[in-house]
């Protein structure tokens, strides 16, 4: 064994003066031994040879004994070793093959000063080389590169994602203190283009930039490429999703968390909320087996080592996301962490980001309400979340609050990114509101003043959401990257409606909203006008039924305010009946809601819920009948009236208790004819666009996740009558 020599001793160094004839170690003085050494010649004594450490004379300053400079020397020798194997397994595994590949694929000689193991934050993968990876991820980078673009394409698109890649890495993955116009205006070097040589992580991460590149602002701009924009995209992200964000053996390190999270944003930018909210489910669970969500983080494995990243903020990111979609889609929410609204995690982000922090500390209470019974409890919790939600509010400066203002900017402009943040809050904040006192709206203005408050909180927040999606969508037609913003637009657009709906049925109270009632109106209108627009130039379906639901819904709030009387209540529907479409009593307004039921609106019957039955398809109505237009999924249609013999039911029809809302009343006999004709060409609608939207095959419940051409809202209008109605008196 090699003698561990004093190569740490400068000769500079000023020596001790010792007492003649001693000669004894640091080390051996310091653990009180005898220092005993082999042969006068040895340079090291017996015990720092067994121990492998310096053997430091005490005629030389004792600051550099290993007692004193801690493990560095330790850690040196660890990193030699480790060197060492990394060279013979590399040695082992290119056996056989060419020469030329072995050199390129050899990672570089560690240097003096780099970093050792000891002081790295992370653990670090090599990008490159390709020696040292196990089958999967060869098999990975293989179809991945199989499935990556033409070489001109790529060069297009890596050009064109600069600035979409720098604004999505920096709102997923940096604190809001990062996302400043200073920095998003800074010029960045542009990146590499990947080779075959590539981490498998790493090309998976570039090609989601590309696809979200394609769904960005940026991505109307782009031209030159050999293939359509819809085919690239699509093919980008199925090969990047099969083979590295659904594959376990893929994950464990940053980059790949991060290529979840891309994905997410994917399904969230084209409208997939379902799916959205499964992929964030996944990057959480990823997340909580790396240790994002313990305190302290433990070291974090990571394939590029100088990539600027912000694991709490992931964390952070991927909760509020979860939180955000759990709301709009009825469903629970991942974990009730509410460490990013703590103070330590508030101290340094700017308004902004404590705003969006507090927001999903408050969303979580709010579905931890929507969880349990409604009970007369839940009045003081909401009490409590409304009062949160309002002091936040006022903690925010005043200029938070401006009306937004796109005027002079250009889409994709770093000033339009900032506002389109801050738009994207505040449909948030009142996104919020309105799912609070949802359930309250239709207890009526006159029975408590309570539930007059959350009427009034929830009209204000929907005329506030409204306004912002037309000033938004007015600037910005063709995006795809504000989805969750269109279906909020679409909640406040239906709370409104019906908010005015329950007012004309109280005409002995007053009408508070009397006053607002064209000008909302209008609002909506203009709205409608913004959907069609965007569905006509985009071909969106999503925009496209929101605007026939609303419009819709405007023609019976129009019909109401004539005096006509609407009532709600939840049916079970005879199946026979409803299927076949046999009997004839009436017409009457249907919305297929999968898993949930039909909600049914009619003059004098009700606003209703009709249950699928167990081994129950929704119907599809000839195209030759001019008296019922059936549109699939989740639009409205004109059906023939349900079966006497429906029995009242909760739309919350897991509790099987009835109810009646105030919608409840009756229109006078001599009118009945008049109504009857009325209604009917209200519902009706023969225009041939209209239907060619209705008119299309549907075969029982769409898959639980599945995109938006087959199921339109996603469940978020599910949702939306489950709270509406869960309130409401039995």
């Amino acid at each position: 064994m090699e003698k561990t020599k004093l190569h740490h001793q400068d000769p500079s160094a000023k020596r001790r003066r010792v007492r003649k004839g001693t000669r004894s170690c640091w080390e051996c003085k310091r653990r009180k031994i005898r220092c005993i050494f082999s042969s006068a010649d040895d340079v090291a004594c017996i015990s720092c040879q067994h121990r492998r450490a310096p053997c430091v004379s005490q005629d030389m300053p004792e600051d550099l004994s290993p007692s004193r400079k801690g493990n560095r020397h330790l850690s040196e020798r660890i990193a030699r070793v480790e060197d060492f194997i990394k060279d013979f397994v590399t040695s082992k595994h290119t056996e056989g093959e060419p020469q030329q590949d072995r050199h390129l694929d050899q990672p570089k000689a560690q240097s003096d000063d780099s970093p050792t193991p000891s002081t790295r934050a992370t653990q670090t993968v090599d990008s490159q080389g390709v020696s040292t990876r196990t089958k999967t991820e060869t098999t990975a980078q293989r179809h991945l590169w199989a499935a990556f673009l033409a070489e001109d394409d790529a060069k297009i698109l890596l050009r064109e994602s600069a600035r979409p890649s720098l604004y999505t890495a920096l709102i997923n993955t940096q604190p809001h203190s990062k996302l400043t116009l200073e920095s998003l205006a800074v010029p960045h070097p542009m990146p590499q283009l990947p080779g075959p040589n590539t981490h498998p992580v790493i090309l998976a991460k570039q090609m989601l930039m590309f696809a979200i590149t394609l769904q960005s602002p940026c991505g109307e701009a782009v031209r030159g490429l050999s293939e359509p924009q819809g085919v690239l995209m699509s093919r980008l992200k199925m090969a990047a999703t099969t083979w590295i964000t659904a594959k376990e053996e893929m994950h464990g390190t940053v980059e790949s968390l991060i290529c979840i999270i891309l994905e997410g944003v994917i399904e969230v930018n084209s409208g997939n909320l379902r799916r959205g909210w499964v992929v964030y489910r996944r990057a959480m669970t990823v997340a909580q087996l790396m240790g994002l969500h313990r305190s302290p983080m433990p070291p974090l494995k990571r394939i590029e080592p100088e990539l600027q990243v912000d694991p709490e903020f992931m964390w952070f990111r991927i909760v509020y996301m979860d939180r955000y979609l759990s709301l709009l889609l009825g469903l629970p929410q991942g974990t009730t962490d509410k460490s990013m609204g703590a103070i330590p995690s508030l101290q340094h982000e700017p308004p902004l980001g404590k705003f969006e922090r507090q927001l999903t500390v408050i969303a979580s209470c709010i579905l931890d309400r929507n969880e349990s019974a409604f009970t007369t409890s839940a009045t003081m919790t909401t009490q409590s979340i409304d009062s949160e939600l309002l002091k936040l509010s006022r903690s925010m400066p005043t200029s938070f609050w401006r009306p937004v203002n796109f005027y002079s900017f250009t889409a994709g402009s770093p000033e339009s990114l900032l506002e389109t943040v801050r738009l994207s809050a505040q449909v948030y904040y009142y996104g919020l509101l309105i799912h609070l006192h949802l359930p309250y709206v239709m207890q009526g203005i006159a029975d408590n003043a309570e539930h007059e408050y959350s009427k009034g909180t929830c009209v204000n927040a929907s005329r506030e959401i409204m306004t912002r999606f037309i000033a938004h969508r007015t600037f910005n037609p063709m995006s795809s990257c504000s989805r969750p913003v269109d279906f909020f637009a679409l909640l406040a657009a239906m709370t409104l409606l019906l908010a005015h709906l329950d007012a004309h049925h109280h005409r002995k109270a007053t009408d508070i909203l009397a006053h607002q009632r064209l000008s909302d109106r209008a609002i909506l209108e203009q709205a409608v006008e913004r959907m069609d627009v965007i569905s006509n130039v985009n071909k969106d379906v999503i925009t496209g039924k929101s605007a026939e639901l609303i419009r819709r819904l405007l023609d019976i709030e129009a019909d109401a305010a004539e005096g006509r009387s609407y009532t709600t209540r939840s049916v079970v529907g005879d199946g026979a009946d409803v299927d076949e479409g046999t009997d004839k009593k009436g017409d009457e307004l249907r919305l297929h809601i999968p898993y949930l039921g039909v909600i049914k609106i009619a003059r004098q019957d009700p606003i209703s819920c009709e249950l699928p039955g167990p081994h129950q398809i929704f119907p599809v109505e000839s195209p030759q009948r001019e008296s019922a237009i059936a549109v699939s999924n989740d639009a409205f249609a004109s059906l023939p009236h349900a079966s006497s013999t429906e029995e009242q039911q909760r739309l919350y029809h897991l509790h099987g208790t009835t109810q009646v809302s105030p919608f409840q009343g009756t229109l006078p006999a001599s009118d009945w004819l008049n109504a009857q004709l009325h209604e009917q060409s209200i519902l009706q609608n023969p225009s041939p666009s209209q239907d060619d939207i209705a008119l299309q095959p549907h075969a029982g419940l769409p898959a639980i996740t599945a995109g938006v051409n087959d199921w339109t809202f996603q469940g978020v209008d599910m949702a939306f009558f489950d709270s509406l109605m869960r309130g409401m008196p039995d």
